[in-house]
């Protein structure tokens, strides 16, 4: 399913995902976390990313490391371990500990893929994030105090959020463009 690579090139790589663990672990930003969903989702999509990197550069995975990890980001999106991870610090170290390592998982793959997988990933990635920040800038119930009375913000608090995260799409789609012009020598 993944094997270790070992890391290609030197190790520069890891000061990103050090960088991102280190600003979003820590007792200031968990404690944040607990109020603020638009930290609790940047927070999600640092643990991924830090692992997507180190799994792209270190290791050799599978589609079976790509499907886990792509169901680990899909699990702790889920209203229910949403609400339980952004109101308990345990379960949000586990939440962040399992995105980190999901993001190995699907960043294993990566070098392996075809340009077939590559653009269906990237299309449901998109899909699915654009459903879930729909729900966040209808201020959906699910995400809120209104379904899980232990989360301390109110639906008023989610539109941001999903704003948010379509700021991210954008930023990961104009990336991924520019690298597909790269490869094919436009810019």
């Amino acid at each position: 399913m993944i094997s270790y690579n070992g890391a290609r090139g030197n190790r520069k790589f890891l000061a990103v995902p050090v960088v991102l663990l280190v600003l979003f672990i820590n007792p200031f930003v968990e404690n944040l976390q607990s109020v603020n969903p638009v930290v609790f989702m940047l927070d999600h999509y640092a643990m991924f990313f830090a692992g997507s990197i180190i799994g792209y550069k270190m290791f050799k995975g599978s589609i079976l490391a790509l499907t886990l990890g792509s169901f680990v980001a899909v699990f702790w999106h889920i209203p229910l371990t949403f609400a339980l991870a952004a109101s308990d610090l345990p379960i949000r170290l586990i939440c962040e500990v399992t995105l980190f390592l999901g993001g190995i998982l699907a960043g294993s793959y990566i070098p392996r893929m075809s340009l077939a997988v590559k653009v269906t990933s990237l299309a449901l990635y998109m899909l699915g994030d654009t459903f879930l920040s729909i729900l966040f800038i209808i201020g959906s119930p699910e995400y809120s105090n209104v379904d899980f009375p232990y989360l301390k913000w109110g639906p008023s608090s989610l539109p941001l959020v999903g704003v948010t995260m379509f700021v991210v799409m954008n930023l990961v789609l104009v990336y991924v463009i520019v690298r597909v012009m790269r490869n094919i020598s436009i810019l």
